[in-house]
């Protein structure tokens, strides 16, 4: 019941900083999920808590209360039962006999040469199958209520159900962050990977509108209005970037400045490479940045084939397992055949 206690505590104190503000929206967690979490634990320890208290509201064993002995045959089956004497706990494992059982002269013998010096436990058991040869019941087992005059407060086992079901509500929602950042470290691969495919043809493209006389402006606009046209068809991030920096332009940003943010925003040190070099053709001019366009755009063919390469590498790597079993199976496929067709000769 302590679980429940602590776990209702600090769901208490979440809910006080969720509505405080303390925690931060968006950064790990949105404020809806912080609730929905909230929400599951809330529902998951209410639910423990009631199965702890329906499960043992009755664990303290009341008098004259039995073991149903089962039908001749179907064999006797254990209890663990908890014997309180004296302010003395002991675990004692009740074998419930079926009802044709031995002779109460045999069962008593046997547990005194078992145990010369009896522990606490032993007595116990002792007094179980001396208390069940007096009362000689066929189908009921009973356990005694005294133990050398003192009394025997005896309870079943703690059931730990509803303790299990909140702890397993605590993991499942614990992890929720987890999964939440390796999603998001998942999207950030996702979105390095395409803006380095897509940043050669982004270069090229630049640079042949600029050999066909735009500036740098007019080529940003041209691609970006290109991409907005096409933007339902499939989200790329980097002219995501470039869009945003058109916009910035056409709202009264300085040149210099949204080419700036254009770099920083990608955070891919190509792209900031690529704005760097934008920034620089504002005070040098645009024969310049052609040359270094074209060589940009070289280079990055180039890398794009390197990476192509090692990609093809890690592919066929991952293929190596169901290949190698493949192979594990037409060899089985061969061979059992074959050792069978030899051992029937």
């Amino acid at each position: 019941m302590w679980l429940h206690i602590c776990l209702l505590a600090g769901t208490m104190l979440l809910a006080c900083l969720v509505v405080a503000g303390k925690l931060p929206d968006g950064v790990m967690l949105t404020m809806r999920e912080w609730k929905l979490i909230l929400l599951l634990l809330a529902v998951g320890n209410g639910l423990g808590a009631w199965m702890t208290y329906t499960q043992n509201k009755e664990r303290l064993w009341k008098e004259d209360m039995y073991f149903e002995k089962q039908a001749a045959g179907d064999g006797g089956y254990e209890r663990e039962m908890y014997a309180t004497v004296e302010g003395k706990e002991a675990s004692v494992y009740i074998q419930v006999p079926e009802q044709e059982k031995e002779k109460a002269e045999d069962i008593s013998t046997e547990a005194e040469e078992a145990t010369p010096e009896p522990d606490l436990d032993e007595r116990i058991r002792k007094a179980v199958v001396d208390c069940n040869q007096e009362n000689r019941e066929t189908d009921k087992y009973y356990l005694p209520g005294y133990l050398d005059g003192n009394p025997i407060i005896w309870s079943r086992p703690w059931d730990k159900s509803g303790g299990i079901v909140a702890m397993l509500c605590v993991i499942g929602v614990s992890c929720m962050p987890i999964q939440k950042q390796r999603e998001k470290e998942r999207k950030m691969q996702e979105r390095s990977r395409q803006m380095l495919l897509d940043y050669p043809n982004l270069v090229t493209r630049l640079a042949l509108l600029l050999e066909a006389g735009m500036t740098v402006r007019k080529a940003f606009e041209k691609i970006a209005l290109d991409y907005k046209r096409q933007k339902n068809l499939r989200l790329r991030y980097a002219y995501e970037e470039l869009l945003k920096s058109y916009y910035e332009m056409e709202s009264g940003v300085m040149e210099e400045r949204a080419y700036e943010n254009f770099g920083r925003r990608c955070g891919h040190p190509k792209y900031r490479t690529l704005a760097t070099m934008l920034m620089q053709n504002l005070k040098k001019g645009n024969q310049q940045l052609l040359v270094t366009l074209e060589k940009e755009s070289a280079e990055a063919f180039e890398e794009r084939k390197r990476y192509a390469r090692v990609q093809g590498e890690a592919a066929a790597t991952k293929l190596l397992i169901p290949m190698t079993l493949m192979l594990v199976i037409v060899l089985v496929i061969l061979v059992v055949p074959a050792c069978m067709s030899f051992y029937q000769t």
